[in-house]
């Protein structure tokens, strides 16, 4: 009696790629972009379609070594890289230089002090983060990228369709935010859309976001300082008010020349758009047109 053994056969299955997503590909494909560029640079990603680390680019830049913010109203505003404020550092778009739009009044009482139009520093406040897939950040200088920033270039990019793959991809994200101070909550709507034909040959994208935001400042604020010797308790600024432990007569001593209040009530409407088209008829060759429409509308 011969006992025959059945043989399963296997079919083997060959993989030929593995894309790795969401954060642990993030933070892989930032790694590769710093490991394969010239020079010195950090680099943040993002980890899908609409959804990059912080709902604010400057606060996603703090996380990077030798970068810093400053915030405004609690939001992360400009950078600071190695020490140098915005003003000495470059930020593109997709390689192209963006303007400063970095204009703002403070009033104190009847004195003023508005600064519009000279300043380099970029407020990144302007931009809403959902429609970006990454961020560079150069400190040190190279070739393909625009020079102008002494302590640092920033090149903002934008979402491109052929980077996603084929077909049809979309995000819509709305959420609500209260401020300390405001009358209530005030919306923020996001929505992008990319499609690309199967050979991943052609694509566009196209972002949309609006986003309102209330809220109230409360400043105190002294104009200068007026010395005296010998101490004087009858100046103007504190004619009517009971100095506690003077000073002593002989001493240099200083008071605020004046003193101020300040509460403010602020809105704040930012839009925008964008529309990103890309051919790319052969691996060497890709064509890519792109448009930004961004608006800030602030009112105090």
């Amino acid at each position: 009696c011969t006992l025959m053994a059945g043989q399963a056969v296997a079919q083997e299955e060959v993989i030929e790629e593995v894309t790795i997503i969401g954060i642990r590909g993030s933070l892989q494909q930032a790694l590769d972009q710093k490991r394969n560029t010239s020079g010195v640079m950090d680099a943040i990603s993002s980890e899908d379609i609409g959804k990059f680390p912080d709902a604010n680019l400057a606060e996603s830049l703090q996380r990077v070594t030798g970068v810093s913010i400053n915030r405004v109203e609690g939001e992360g505003s400009e950078v600071t890289i190695r020490g140098f404020s915005g003003d000495f550092n470059l930020v593109t778009l997709n390689g192209r230089q963006m303007p400063s739009a970095d204009a703002r009044s403070i009033f104190f009482g009847i004195n003023s002090n508005t600064r519009s139009g000279d300043s380099r520093s970029f407020d990144f406040s302007n931009l809403a983060s959902e429609g970006v897939s990454g961020l560079q950040v150069y400190k040190t200088g190279r070739a393909s990228a625009a020079s102008g920033g002494i302590g640092g270039t920033i090149n903002v990019q934008t979402v491109r369709p052929l980077d996603l793959g084929g077909g049809t991809q979309f995000a819509v994200a709305a959420k609500a935010v209260q401020d300390d101070g405001a009358s209530g909550a005030t919306p923020e709507v996001n929505g992008l859309v990319s499609w690309a034909n199967d050979d991943s040959t052609f694509g566009v994208t196209a972002f949309a976001s609006y986003q309102e935001r209330e809220f109230t400042n409360r400043t105190a604020l002294h104009g200068g300082i007026v010395w005296q010797i010998p101490y004087n308790p009858a100046i103007p600024a504190f004619a009517n008010a009971e100095v506690i432990n003077p000073p002593d007569p002989d001493q240099l001593a200083g008071f605020p020349a004046s003193s101020t209040l300040v509460y403010s009530e602020n809105t704040r409407e930012r839009t925008n758009a964008a529309l990103t088209m890309q051919w790319a008829p052969s691996d060497r060759l890709s064509i890519t047109g792109d448009a930004m429409f961004a608006q800030n509308d602030q009112e105090s």
